[in-house]
């Protein structure tokens, strides 16, 4: 058998919810235990455009990928 969980996933949810919106980290106590949860973590998975010059393409294949995402850009502007 498991052993019950220390805080429920609800719990954590909401903990996250309120550190999301008030930008501080909340601390629950359970049994002598501290739980914390940050609403700071960085997203390191967020892509940032750059703008591109044509020095600073190092292959033609870095070009035809800017190219292609460019392209693709464009087209979900116009759509």
């Amino acid at each position: 058998m498991t052993k019950a969980a220390i805080v429920k996933s609800a719990d954590l949810k909401r903990m996250a919810a309120v550190a999301k919106e008030t930008g501080m980290r909340i601390e629950i106590e359970i049994n002598g235990k501290i739980i914390r949860v940050s609403p700071d973590i960085p997203d390191n998975h967020k892509q940032q455009r750059v703008d591109m010059k044509p020095e600073d393409f190092t292959s033609l294949a870095d070009w035809q990928a800017w190219r292609d995402q460019e392209r693709a850009r464009e087209a979900q502007r116009h759509s």
